[in-house]
């Protein structure tokens, strides 16, 4: 006999009381707990209860459960059914990331034309409004907003070639200024002359 394709939708000859025992199936994650959630559900009072318990029926027996285990595949089924609600999960996730980026750019946007028509009517712009703006943009693009959010690598002590060029360098930049001091000394007795 052929497997049948296993799927997250009601299977051929399965009855509706089945598939709505594998969905109640799906949240308990054992029989066991199927058969003391079964008993719960028809006593809720509220819409969602009656209209679940109605669909479930009657309580079967724990081996009437497991043959309908078994042949519906309640177990891979489930597995499937967790993908696809993590893939809805990862699409939902991607939507409201989406719209809180543009709900973020718009407001930093609306801010700047605000900030912009205070600077050419010559108004002083509250620079504060701009930086928490500019600071969640930032943010909402994975961008550091502080020098101790930036990603350096660790100092290393010099190396003696390094101590070298340090000291000639060093060395080099105390003639330049003592020169340039000079000319300025030079300069200034020449004019104190003239």
């Amino acid at each position: 006999m052929q497997e049948p394709n296993i799927t997250t939708s009601k299977m051929p000859k399965e009855t509706e009381q089945q598939y709505t025992a594998w969905l109640l199936y799906c949240e308990t994650g054992s029989l066991d707990k199927l058969l003391q959630a079964w008993t719960k559900v028809g006593q809720k009072a509220d819409e969602i209860g009656i209209d679940f318990g109605s669909r479930l029926g009657e309580k079967p027996a724990r081996s009437t459960l497991g043959e309908w285990q078994k042949r519906y595949h309640w177990i891979e089924r489930r597995e499937l059914k967790l993908i696809e609600d993590l893939e809805t999960l990862r699409g939902r996730l991607k939507k409201i990331k989406r719209e809180k980026l543009y709900k973020i750019a718009d407001t930093f946007e609306r801010i700047t034309n605000k900030i912009l028509k205070q600077l050419r009517s010559d108004k002083e712009p509250t620079i504060l409004e701009w930086k928490m703006v500019w600071e969640m943009f930032q943010v909402e693009l994975g961008k550091p907003t502080s020098r101790a959010q930036l990603k350096t690598e660790e100092q290393k002590p010099l190396t003696p070639e390094e101590k070298e060029y340090g000291k000639e360098l060093h060395k080099a930049v105390a003639w330049y200024i003592r020169q340039e001091h000079e000319k300025k000394t030079n300069i200034e007795k020449t004019n104190k002359t003239t």
